[in-house]
């Protein structure tokens, strides 16, 4: 399988979607930027955080990917409103032809003083759009 999921997490909601998602399909899991580039993967999940502006690695690493190290990318926004970099990540790959095969959002709300939780819900939520988008990619998971 040539399926992947890179997270970028400052807070932790991130890595715990991420830690589901690489046990679901059984593949890697690395931080953005990763150790190693990707090679002519079938499926990349990026399952990112975004308060404030999009972090610089984030977005070097999304605007070196291209079709030659993925053909499809999923991704999972982790935001107070679960879609405030979407579009602008979307754009970055897709001006690299890299097709986004489907995106989720997640509201977590963070203040200054506090900090969100994801629920049960979110992650199951958040499993199920992967499990999907996997299916659609891949013949073998349809049978399962």
């Amino acid at each position: 399988m040539k399926l992947q999921v890179f997270l970028y997490s400052k807070y932790g909601y991130a890595q715990r979607i991420a830690d589901e998602l690489s046990g679901m399909f059984r593949c890697k899991c690395d931080q953005i930027p990763p150790a190693y580039q990707c090679n002519k993967e079938k499926l990349i999940f990026i399952v990112y955080e975004k308060y404030g502006k999009l972090d610089k690695k984030l977005v070097n690493y999304m605007q070196e990917m291209d079709s030659n190290k993925a053909q499809n990318i999923a991704f999972i926004e982790i935001s107070n409103t679960g879609n405030e970099g979407l579009d602008e990540l979307g754009s970055m790959v897709k001006a690299n032809k890299v097709n986004v095969c489907g995106t989720h959002s997640i509201s977590v709300k963070k203040g200054l003083f506090s900090k969100g939780q994801l629920t049960d819900e979110q992650i199951n939520g958040a499993k199920k759009f992967a499990d999907e988008q996997g299916k659609a990619l891949f013949d073998f998971l349809r049978n399962k």
